[in-house]
């Protein structure tokens, strides 16, 4: 479809249309703009995940007395802990969302075990080193014990397993019970079409009385 020329004139009252590349004044003879480039998206870089942690601080906080003095040691395991805290949301989220692949370099690179993989539906799964896994996406990483190395992983399920509908629209009911039989091969479906008493043009009282409720 040709452009519309839009005169310079009206162009000054409207500048709205300024917006609207297709509406632009071109002299004639001159071609239109091309259209912009598609962005190619890029790749996402590797995860960065904080490193494992050395020591655990939470297995010797302090527990001073009233009256104790405080040292500096005391701020410095109190600061180590936070930072594992800190550490261990940063952990589930740079992996948010990345394959299983991906996430088992990162977190072996930074000295973390994998010590217990579960898809989100529950299903726990025992081969860890099971390479056909390691397409399934990333949900949540969770430290089994603060300040340790240990981790459990939560994935997507490989399939889909939820169930919808299927269309039924147009169908014969035979051809709507083999459509039943092939989606939902566990429900039981009738083998003779279920009747509905007519109650088209009756009162309210007249099909109460006609169902019997």
């Amino acid at each position: 479809m040709d452009r519309v020329a839009v005169r310079p004139e009206i162009m000054k009252l409207r500048p709205d249309l300024i917006a609207r590349p297709d509406l632009i004044f071109r002299p004639p003879g001159q071609q239109p703009l091309p259209a912009p480039p598609v962005p190619i998206p890029q790749p996402l870089p590797p995860p960065v995940v904080p490193p494992a942690p050395a020591e655990n601080p939470f297995a010797s906080l302090p527990f001073p007395s009233p009256g104790d003095r405080i040292k500096a040691e005391d701020f410095k395991r109190l600061s180590q802990s936070l930072m594992l805290i800190h550490d261990a949301l940063m952990l589930s989220a740079s992996l948010l969302g990345r394959t299983f692949g991906e996430a088992k370099q990162a977190l072996v690179s930074q000295q973390y075990e994998i010590q217990r993989v579960m898809s989100v539906f529950g299903t726990e799964l025992a081969q860890l080193g099971d390479s056909s896994l390691d397409g399934r996406k990333v949900i949540q990483v969770i430290p089994l014990e603060l300040g340790t190395k240990g981790v459990a992983v939560v994935l997507t399920e490989a399939v889909e397993t939820r169930r919808s509908v299927p269309n039924l629209m147009n169908l014969t009911y035979r051809e709507a019970s083999e459509r039943l039989h092939g989606v939902l091969g566990d429900v039981a479906v009738p083998s003779s079409p279920m009747t509905a008493q007519q109650l088209v043009g009756l009162s309210l009282d007249q099909a109460k009385a006609v169902t019997g409720k």
